[in-house]
């Protein structure tokens, strides 16, 4: 709920007026002021109580420790995200921007798909949590030492590394949506054929290929 601004304006203009029309100077007259701005206020609070303003809730498992490690994820990612802002090496916001991609859509399919949540386990306790010390770290390198060159080239390399990885969990909880894709669609044309609406891909194949001769003998 947001009040309104309005019964705190009102109050004010009483006041002022109240100023403009007695002598404000007096006690008793700075008493009656504010007495009737204090009535002004709470009767315009409540002709304009204000607005409800609804809040994006995300949507959670039901599952008390799942959902602890979706909202510490979901934070996570968004430090990565404002990370990526300003990081100043290319490759490394690269990277960060394709973990950040993947893990979000990792977190909603787990969220949507009771059967991922298992799976996606380690995600949540172990990758998320080493990426932001790893970034962590080579933000704090400094200099142009030969050990900090070498360390911050391996972070480089395994966010890369990571990334590929988080692509991979994610084209992984997808497979199962596309065999059923895949699944429904085969359903639909044999439903299809049966009714007479579609013709079977052999006679699909034959009538492209008259089609085809026709068209030579043009």
């Amino acid at each position: 709920m947001i009040k309104s601004a309005i019964p705190i304006y009102a109050a004010a203009f009483t006041f002022l007026m109240w100023g403009l029309i007695s002598p404000i100077y007096r006690l008793s007259s700075i008493l009656l002021a504010c007495a009737s701005s204090i009535a002004v206020y709470l009767i315009a609070g409540r002709v304009f109580p204000g607005r409800k303003v609804e809040e994006e809730v995300h949507t959670l498992t039901g599952d008390e420790e799942i959902d602890k490690q979706i909202s510490e994820g979901r934070e996570t990612i968004a430090r990565f995200r404002e990370a990526a802002l300003v990081m100043g090496d290319e490759r490394v916001k690269a990277s960060l921007g394709r973990i950040s991609n993947a893990g979000e859509a990792i977190i909603n399919e787990a969220v949507r798909d009771a059967g991922d949540r298992q799976s996606v386990y380690t995600f949540f306790s172990y990758y998320l949590p080493t990426v932001e010390k790893l970034l962590s770290h080579y933000c704090t390198f400094a200099g142009g030492g030969d050990n900090v060159k070498e360390g911050r080239a391996r972070i480089e390399d395994s966010l890369d590394m990571v990334a590929e990885a988080f692509e991979k969990q994610l084209d992984k909880l997808y497979r199962n949506e596309a065999m059923d894709v895949k699944t429904d669609i085969a359903v639909m044309e044999a439903m299809l054929r049966s009714e007479g609406l579609k013709a079977d891909r052999q006679e699909d194949n034959k009538q492209v290929q008259t089609a085809g001769k026709g068209g030579n003998n043009v």
